[in-house]
């Protein structure tokens, strides 16, 4: 009997529950005040345009989980629809997406501090990304139900901050005037908007389980949309406590302790920073570095990268691997960058990384048009190419826009360039040891076949 058709899937309302859990993270604790800094009092505005934007550009990805359901969605698109060789790019630049490993490790440590302020911020987000690491080393992964009481404890945390926060709202701050919602200009409003959307975007993760998941081409969009829409409107009303209960210049990149111990009575306010902010980011860092390596390490065993990169523990972790993301998330902290820089770095380099899985669907209604005339959420032909179209604008621009603010513009533009070479001669050598191993393979099948 085939096991893998007894498998239980996923249904529609655990997709809901994955996908609530992926936007109500992590992000929403690291990057609320730096948006602030950014948008004042048009951050509630700011998590409006996020939902909107988080949605038109997750539409691609919906498409694709309901026309080709694959888990490792990401890379097996770009494989199946460009190619090999521009799957292993893909691969490269999501590498460099994962600074975001830093963010967690930081904003912990910020959390840290503001309970215990003798402390050094960098000593304890070092020291908690080393523990994470080890943990993961042994193999001790967090279990499905320490996940769900994490997304239990994010939405008590989120809602009480709502809930002790609107009666001290300043409501006259929130008056839609440009001057108001966007005092620093209209590029930093976007600035601030594109931020929020990595946390908002969160749902489009469920796609990387497609074959796991029942009816994915109903399931997966669905719950996607949903997901999105009530996590955003949650945000929308934790931005007008952040921006509207205490001065902007007080709360402008800080996290959001200044204004949970003022609304919070003080147990209440230990309950948040640590039942909240500090258990979501340390299980986010975590469970990040338990899947952060499988793509690399897939890529490994098809011969891209030598084989000791595949090679696991006693506890299943790749070692190597892991050791290597450890290095990408520690380098930032070590050399000092500040949370506003990981996250502009990051998150423009998500978006070149989404842009490429966009381009990718350029290819999807002619390599498959039966799957994509028949799949359950799919749009006419033309309308998804002006759809594509439109994504690729707000990808590359989103990612021209966090990018762009970076200091030292120059020296970080020949390190990508730097960077892209190397990926480009790996791309090379490994795709010789791909066909090598393919041809192996077929020669070894032949003279079973012979036998």
């Amino acid at each position: 009997m085939n096991k893998g058709k007894n498998k239980k899937k996923l249904t529609y309302f655990d997709c809901l529950g994955f996908c609530t859990g992926q936007i109500i993270g992590s992000g929403i604790f690291v990057l609320t005040g730096v948006v602030i800094g950014f948008t004042g009092h048009g951050t509630p505005y700011a998590f409006i345009v996020s939902a909107f934007y988080a949605l038109v550009v997750m539409l691609p990805s919906a498409v694709l989980a309901s026309t080709i359901p694959a888990s490792g969605a990401g890379f097996s698109y770009v494989k199946k629809l460009l190619g090999d060789k521009a799957g292993f790019m893909y691969l490269f630049m999501f590498v460099l997406t994962q600074l975001l490993i830093a963010t967690f490790a930081k904003g912990f440590g910020s959390y840290f501090v503001s309970l215990f302020p003798t402390f050094n911020e960098n000593t304890i987000a070092i020291g908690v990304l080393i523990l994470c690491t080890a943990i993961n080393l042994i193999g001790l992964k967090t279990s499905a139900k320490a996940q769900k009481t994490m997304v239990g404890l994010l939405i008590v945390s989120l809602l009480a901050f709502v809930i002790f926060g609107l009666p001290q709202v300043e409501w006259s701050n929130l008056a839609i005037t440009t001057a108001n919602i966007m005092p620093n200009g209209f590029k930093e409003f976007i600035h601030g908007a594109i931020l929020l959307s990595f946390a908002a975007g969160g749902a489009r993760y469920v796609a990387e389980n497609g074959e796991e998941i029942e009816e994915p081409g109903k399931t997966i969009p669905k719950a996607m949309i949903t997901s999105t829409l009530g996590a955003c409107a949650l945000y929308a009303l934790l931005g007008i406590v952040a921006s509207s209960v205490l001065p902007i210049e007080e709360v402008a990149f800080k996290n959001l302790t200044l204004v949970a111990q003022n609304i919070f009575p003080p147990w209440l306010y230990v309950f948040f920073v640590v039942g909240g902010a500090m258990f979501a980011l340390l299980t986010t860092l975590n469970g990040t570095l338990s899947w952060v390596t499988r793509g690399l390490q897939a890529a490994a065993k098809e011969g891209w990268l030598p084989d000791a990169f595949a090679k696991e523990n006693k506890g299943g972790t790749p070692v190597l691997l892991l050791g290597f993301f450890f290095i990408v998330g520690i380098v930032p902290i070590i050399t000092g960058l500040d949370l506003k820089t990981i996250a502009d770095m990051g998150i423009g380099f998500d978006q070149l990384c989404e842009g490429i899985l966009i381009v990718a669907a350029f290819k999807l209604p002619k390599k498959y048009p039966e799957a994509f005339k028949n799949a359950p959420f799919t749009f006419k032909e033309s309308t998804f190419y002006i759809l594509l179209t439109t994504c690729i604008f707000l990808r590359f621009g989103s990612a021209y826009v966090e990018l762009a603010e970076l200091e030292s513009k120059l020296y970080i533009a020949v390190a990508i360039a730097v960077y892209i070479i190397i990926a480009y001669m790996f791309t090379y050598i490994g795709y010789r040891n791909v066909t090598d191993k393919k041809l192996k393979s077929r020669e070894i099948q032949l003279e079973e076949n012979m036998r």
